[in-house]
C-alpha cells in the first residue's frame, strides 16, 4: 500500500491537531496560601485581649486574586477548640460543600488542617472571610477576599490618536 500526495499529509496535520486539543487542557491560575489560626493579643479598641490570628495577623491576610482565579487555601488550627471559615460573597460554583456554613462544612478540629479550594468569579459584592463558630468572629480571624475585575473600551483608533 503506498501513500502519496497532499491528502496524507492534510490527515497527518490534522490528526496532529486533534491529538494536539485532546492533551492540552488550559485552566485559570491557582494561587496557594497557607494559613496557621492561632490565639494572640490584639487591641482593636486600645485593650488588650485575646483575639483570632491568622499568621500572627489580626484582622488577617487579604487574598488579592482576579476572575477565575483557583484558590487553594491550606488552613492549619493551632486553637484548642474547632474552628471554621465562611466566604462570604463567593459563589461555590464547583463544591457548596466549602461555603463554611456549620451543617455543610465540617469545622477543622484542633491540631489538624483543611483544605479550601475556591474559584472566584466576577460577582457584585463584597467579599470577605470569618469564622462561623461560636462567637469566634468577635475575637477576629477574618479578612478581605479582593477580585480584580479586567475592564477594558476599544476604538476605531490608535490610541496615540486624539479623534473628538
Amino acid at each position: 500500500m503506498k501513500l502519496e500526495g497532499s491528502g496524507f499529509g492534510q490527515l497527518c496535520v490534522l490528526c496532529l491537531a486533534f491529538a494536539a486539543v485532546l492533551v492540552v487542557k488550559a485552566e485559570s491560575p491557582y494561587r496557594f496560601f497557607n494559613w496557621n489560626i492561632t490565639y494572640g493579643d490584639i487591641f482593636p479598641l486600645g485593650f488588650r485581649q485575646q483575639g483570632i490570628l491568622i499568621n500572627g495577623q489580626f484582622p488577617g491576610p487579604d487574598i488579592y486574586s482576579v476572575t477565575n482565579d483557583n484558590l487553594v487555601i491550606n488552613v492549619h488550627n493551632n486553637l484548642d477548640e474547632p474552628f471554621l471559615l465562611s466566604w462570604n460573597g463567593v459563589q461555590h460554583r464547583r463544591n457548596s460543600y466549602l461555603d463554611g456554613v456549620y451543617g455543610t462544612t465540617c469545622p477543622i478540629p484542633p491540631g489538624k488542617n483543611f483544605t479550601y479550594n475556591l474559584q472566584v468569579k466576577d460577582q457584585i459584592g463584597s467579599f470577605f472571610y470569618f469564622p462561623s463558630l461560636a462567637l469566634h468572629k468577635a475575637a477576629g480571624g477574618f479578612g478581605g477576599i479582593r477580585i480584580l475585575i479586567l475592564i477594558g473600551d476599544w476604538f476605531k483608533y490608535d490610541h496615540r490618536v486624539s479623534k473628538l
